[in-house]
């Protein structure tokens, strides 16, 4: 039997959205040079901020699980990287810190953010492939983690059309929705129909 795509409806009802194919995440060809443009200027050499030194895998892997982690393999959600990287430019504890932004450095966009949080996901291996075995997870991680899953909501668009997802955040003039398969999009406020955008003005707001 053949695989059914959902790309090509989602396509339909919403345009300018795409779905990306599950894949694992290359350290090297994809999240390095992430880190590399986003983080490396406080985070490398023996004066790394927060003594997190990115630079250095050997260095970098002292910070993944353990008893000071700030990635825990498996575990995006609980995850400082992936907490400080997504959090509000307005938000102190947001990364970069505003110093460094002053002095050039910029922020992951969402599409980097996604795929930082999906090599976490998949155990945040250096090696090609993602992880050699999977992470597992306790009974009491994984409530946490379905307790700390947005709301799914159904939104409309002017034409009526509809689609499940979950608030994220406003940025700009789009709303951002995060899918059911874990994936972020923006979609304009404006292509909302009037009752969905007071949604997303209400959840905005708090």
């Amino acid at each position: 039997m053949k695989a059914f795509s959902l790309a090509p409806v989602l396509g339909i009802l919403f345009p300018g959205i795409f779905i990306l194919e599950a894949r694992a995440v290359d350290f090297q060809e994809e999240i390095r040079p992430i880190l590399n443009s986003k983080c490396f200027k406080c985070h490398t050499g023996p004066r790394a901020k927060g003594k997190l030194r990115m630079d250095s895998p050997e260095q970098f892997s002292k910070r993944i699980g353990g008893e000071d982690p700030v990635i825990v393999p498996g575990d995006a959600a609980n995850s400082l990287l992936a907490i400080k990287a997504g959090l509000p430019r307005t938000d102190g504890d947001a990364m970069p810190p505003p110093p460094a932004r002053a002095r050039g450095a910029e922020a992951m966009t969402t599409v980097e953010l996604n795929l930082v949080k999906q090599w976490i996901q998949e155990g945040a291996s250096f090696e090609e492939g993602g992880a050699s075995e999977p992470v597992e997870t306790t009974t009491a991680d994984s409530e946490t983690t379905e307790a700390m899953k947005p709301e799914m909501l159904e939104w409309t668009n002017f034409e009526g059309k509809s689609l499940t997802a979950a608030f994220v955040r406003a940025e700009g003039s789009n709303v951002i929705l995060l899918m059911e398969n874990g994936s972020e999009i923006p979609y304009p406020y404006e292509k909302l129909s009037p009752e969905s955008q007071e949604v997303a003005k209400k959840l905005a707001a708090q």
